[in-house]
């Protein structure tokens, strides 16, 4: 529904103006999932009054409820797909509850944030995106990389830089935990890396050298599998070129910025293209 009808102004608008939307996972929401006791029990009455007043209900639904919790209205996602449907249903219970028009109850926010790390970690931001169209590439994906001070020094020469061209491999580990984000758009229910990395490599060369500042080139490739739905048998692969660069003090052995791109990227023969970059402790810190 994001990439149809919640993407159309006149949707967005009447939801900003006259409704409090509320987007409820299925996964976080399951017995054993992390959503918070109060959120299941309030999801599960909502189902179970749905169901006895026979407004319909299912996993994928819109489930209105008056100001006071009440069981109201309902629409399956057969016809919510469809945003004249879903425009003309939200402007009937408008209707239906006189509701006033006001401003948004939430303000706009970022629907990804990085997650907390420890002061000497390195954090990186990866966006994603699947260049055929259709409903799961609308919108590109986002990641975030956390890589410890042991992982991230793996990225580093592991002799002193003296000249320029100096040339080494980062270690599997360090190349693997970056590189096992790079595939397209796929069904995620749940936190967390399922990908299996098959191969990964990135090299850098030292391309200047100056001030105490040493930037390397970076080409590398990456080979793993990665299911489009979790927890299904799939043959399904991801394979990527990848360049950037790396900005880093030698004689402190610390990496101020790192940016990658795919020059090349197919998953299950369809190409693809991610972008990642670190995120400064002070990028980090004002987003807070």
């Amino acid at each position: 529904m994001r990439a149809g009808p919640l993407s159309t102004p006149e949707v967005i608008d009447t939801l900003n103006r006259y409704f409090v939307p509320v987007a409820s996972s299925n996964y976080d929401t399951a017995d054993a999932g992390s959503a918070p006791r109060a959120e299941k029990l309030e999801r599960q009455r909502i189902y179970g009054d749905f169901i006895r007043q026979k407004l319909g209900a299912g996993d994928v639904h819109v489930y209105i409820v008056r100001p006071d919790g009440t069981s109201l209205r309902g629409l399956d996602i057969g016809n919510a797909l469809v945003a004249g449907k879903l425009a003309a249903f939200l402007e009937d219970v408008r209707k239906e509850l006189n509701t006033p028009g006001g401003p948004p109850a939430f303000a706009p926010h970022p629907g990804s944030v990085a997650p907390a790390a420890p002061p000497d970690s390195l954090v990186f931001h990866l966006v994603a995106r699947a260049e055929a169209g259709g409903s799961w590439h609308e919108f590109p994906s986002e990641n975030w990389i956390v890589l410890s001070r042991a992982e991230w020094t793996g990225l580093l020469p592991p002799e002193p830089v003296v000249e320029r061209n100096s040339s080494w491999k980062a270690t599997h580990d360090a190349a693997a935990k970056l590189l096992a984000g790079f595939y397209p758009q796929t069904e995620e229910i749940a936190p967390g890396p399922r990908s299996r990395v098959d191969q990964a490599e990135l090299r850098m060369t030292v391309t200047t050298l100056q001030d105490g500042v040493a930037r390397a080139r970076i080409e590398g490739s990456v080979k793993l599998m990665h299911s489009f739905y979790p927890k299904k048998p799939h043959d399904d692969f991801a394979t990527a070129q990848v360049m950037g660069f790396m900005d880093f003090l030698p004689r402190e052995g610390r990496i101020q910025r790192l940016r990658l791109v795919t020059s090349k990227a197919e998953y299950v023969n369809q190409p693809f293209a991610v972008t990642l970059r670190s995120v400064s402790q002070e990028t980090l810190e004002a987003q807070k």
